[in-house]
């Protein structure tokens, strides 16, 4: 019983990854960043989630963000973050958010993390019993000169349904 229980604590811990992933990748699609060089890559950084890292370099493998690559970086130390243009920050992670968001200030880089209470993060990535949800700032992204498009606020839960 105790290997049945590992064993699918190890897949919905892996479907999750997937599911964070998939997500990410959607923020991408619908949000819209300020025009760059077309030969300069999406850089995503994920600092603190291993599975997600994998799950979105998979998908970095095959797919674009609009007409660029995407790169995929994993980081272990808040310091090795040098470019990016969306960061994921991992609840394990979640106390230097504060410290990445003061980096990024309002230059165009989306902070997402699964930490559900965290303030200072664009777009936060909800585990509920009926799977994930979001939270969006859209203050917040729009402050940065990104774009949302108004399908994903629709999607999005607001900060107030939140609480």
């Amino acid at each position: 019983m105790v290997i049945t229980f590992v064993v699918f604590t190890q897949f919905v811990y892996g479907q999750m990854s997937n599911y964070k992933s998939l997500y990410i990748y959607n923020f991408i699609k619908r949000i819209e960043w300020p025009a760059v060089q077309t030969d300069e890559a999406f850089h995503i950084v994920i600092y603190g989630d291993r599975g997600t890292y994998e799950s979105i370099s998979k998908i970095a493998d095959s797919k674009l963000a609009g007409d660029r690559p995407i790169e995929v970086e994993y980081i272990d130390d808040v310091e090795d973050i040098l470019t990016a243009d969306l960061i994921y920050v991992d609840f394990s992670k979640r106390k230097y958010i504060p410290k990445i968001n003061s980096w990024i200030k309002n230059r165009p880089i989306l902070l997402v993390s699964d930490y559900k209470n965290a303030k200072l993060t664009d777009i936060n990535l909800i585990e509920t019993s009926d799977g994930l949800e979001f939270v969006i700032r859209p203050e917040l992204i729009r402050d940065k000169n990104l774009k949302l498009s108004d399908m994903l606020v629709q999607l999005a839960k607001t900060d107030n349904e939140n609480r």
